[in-house]
Order: C-alpha cells, then sequence, then structure tokens
C-alpha cells in the first residue's frame, strides 16, 4: 500500500490525468445525457470556491489556506466523472464509438464539379 502511494506521488503523468479530467468535466457539463443533479457537483465546488467561508481561511494560513479549495475542487471533479452514466464516460475516453457507428470519411463524387488540375512551385524568398 505505502510502495502503490509512492508510485502515485512521484507519477509523471499525474498533471496529464488531471488536465484529462478537467476537460473530460468540461464535456461532461455540456453534455445533455449527464443529468442536472450531476451538474450540480462542479457548480457547488466552484461556489465554495468564491465563498468567503473557508475550512482553512488564507488569511490565518497563507499558502495553505489554497489547499482546502485544491482538495474540494478536485472531489467534486472526481464525484462529478464517477456519477456521469458509464456509457457517456467510454464514449469521451473512446472506448465506445459514438451512436449510430463511425461516419465513414465522405468522398467527392464526380459530378461534384470540375477537378482543375495546375503546377505549383515552392520559391525561395531570399532570391
Amino acid at each position: 500500500m505505502a510502495k502503490r502511494r509512492q508510485t502515485e506521488l512521484n507519477d509523471p503523468d499525474l498533471l496529464a490525468r488531471l488536465w484529462n479530467n478537467i476537460t473530460l468535466s468540461w464535456r461532461l457539463l455540456l453534455d445533455r445525457r449527464v443529468s442536472g443533479r450531476a451538474k450540480l457537483i462542479p457548480l457547488v465546488a466552484l461556489l465554495y470556491l468564491f465563498s468567503p467561508i473557508d475550512f482553512l481561511p488564507e488569511i490565518a494560513f497563507g499558502p495553505l489556506g489554497a489547499l482546502d479549495d485544491i482538495g474540494v475542487l478536485l472531489l467534486a471533479l472526481q464525484m462529478f466523472i464517477n456519477s456521469a452514466p458509464k456509457e457517456v464516460l467510454q464514449q469521451y475516453r473512446g472506448r465506445v464509438p459514438p451512436a449510430g457507428g463511425p461516419r465513414p470519411a465522405r468522398r467527392p463524387a464526380d459530378s461534384e464539379g470540375p477537378v482543375i488540375e495546375g503546377r505549383y512551385e515552392v520559391r525561395d524568398e531570399d532570391r
């Protein structure tokens, strides 16, 4: 257990995972398939961040006072992601194709207009 915790603290991908969770949370906020009740979690966390009520006030504890704000925000993001429907999470994480299947690339038909052929030349601007 202690070895696992040590590995998590030294994880070089920690910031990358944090950024992925932030972008995932933003996408989930904008998704209509996620319930309004679940969307309240990050909004309440933001209200806490801007409210004058604080567990560890910055005035009394200095920079350590921001720790509770960061902790509340991280906890709220994780709770929000866990409360989203599993199929929506899998879709955003790229494990399931969107409903209706993957869309094939659109290929232009011959009747869509003429093809213009030509030559081009790359010139150096210094000449």
